[in-house]
């Protein structure tokens, strides 16, 4: 353990677009929306923060990596969520935006980060990072998914 440049890198490099909802915040978002309740947000922040943490000091994880299949998928799920985020500014920033599906894939917004978080569990060899992708995946899937079909049914 300790501090790892290459974990923050991926910590950032995952987290960074979240900050275009500030600058470009949802519009037409229901005034009345709500999450899935207490419990998944806090699994999700629980995953969140823990997810970046362990990164950050996974020194151990990240010191000797190689290109290699997980960091392929890992780098493709960060590109695909890039899209995303460039598709919701491009497009007037609408709040179905974030849950709008991409192709088959339902709450993309969600999966990808996620996914990308649990390839960096995989190419680190950190079961620790992994209990917290478990976290934030059951959290923010179960969010969105809501929020999905709230917006849906609207």
């Amino acid at each position: 353990m300790g501090f790892s440049l290459i974990g923050t890198l991926i910590a950032i490099i995952i987290f960074a677009p979240n900050f275009l909802a500030v600058k470009f915040p949802p519009r037409n978002a229901p005034v009345d929306s709500k999450d899935a309740g207490i419990v998944f947000t806090i699994l999700e922040r629980i995953g969140q923060v823990g997810c970046i943490i362990l990164l950050v000091i996974s020194k151990d994880n990240f010191q000797n990596l190689s290109i290699n299949v997980w960091a392929v998928l890992m780098l493709f799920c960060i590109i695909v969520y890039y899209f995303l985020w460039i598709r919701y500014v491009l497009k007037g920033h609408d709040y179905s935006l974030l849950w709008k599906p991409l192709i088959f894939i339902p709450i993309p917004m969600a999966i990808f980060p996620v996914c990308a978080f649990g390839f960096a569990a995989i190419l680190g060899k950190s079961i620790w990072l992994g209990i917290g992708v478990a976290f934030l995946s059951i959290g923010h899937f179960v969010n969105s998914w809501h929020s999905y079909k709230y917006l849906k049914s609207s």
